[in-house]
């Protein structure tokens, strides 16, 4: 079967524009495995070159129309909590659903994503039971398992988002130009041997 890890933060309008094209490879049968990440604190991303932002911008908004996504500036960028959240609904079997929701919150609809009742009833607008997820979320291994995505990413020396992976190989997104296509990705998750 095809597979492909996923590696995203909320906080990353790429990414959320990605996640359109992950649940397209979904749909065609490519198992997905959703793992979140966060820049170490003790790593300076690599500067971007000159025209970056305002050139991502524009692309951006090109995009938005081209794929037909609400797009707009969220209202706060602590996307922590949120990210802890996710591993719950991972735990719970509903991954890609609550990654869908959770970044349409955040980016198309000016949600706060740090919350812990906007999160919870995220989860319950996708089906999950709201006492479950609340349960689960209050317990320590929600924040081992975002731990355990964190260090897993380091060992496999994911350095941006998005970031694709199946087996030993890999695709790292650090300029927008180079985000990938349908085909692209396709390729990536075919079976390794």
């Amino acid at each position: 079967m095809a597979k492909l890890d996923y590696y995203f933060d909320y906080a990353c309008p790429w990414c959320y524009l990605g996640t359109k094209t992950v649940r397209e490879l979904a749909a065609e049968g490519v198992e997905v495995t959703y793992h979140v990440w966060k820049m170490p604190s003790n790593v300076t991303p690599p500067p971007k070159p000159e025209g970056y932002y305002e050139a991502g911008k524009a692309r951006l908004k090109e995009l938005k129309e081209e794929m037909g996504m609400p797009l707009v500036t969220p209202i706060q960028k602590e996307t922590v909590p949120a990210l802890i959240a996710t591993k719950v609904a991972d735990k719970l079997g509903a991954a890609a659903s609550y990654v869908e929701a959770v970044f349409h919150a955040h980016w198309g609809e000016q949600k706060d994503i740090s919350n812990q009742e906007t999160l919870v009833q995220l989860a319950k607008q996708i089906g999950l039971d709201e006492a479950t997820f609340r349960s689960e979320l209050a317990k320590a291994e929600a924040v081992q398992a975002y731990n355990k995505d964190l260090e897993q990413a380091a060992q496999l020396e994911i350095s941006t988002i998005p970031s694709y992976r199946n087996g030993g190989k890999q695709l790292l997104i650090h300029h927008f130009n180079d985000m990938p296509t349908l085909d692209t990705l396709r390729e990536l998750a075919r079976k390794t041997e």
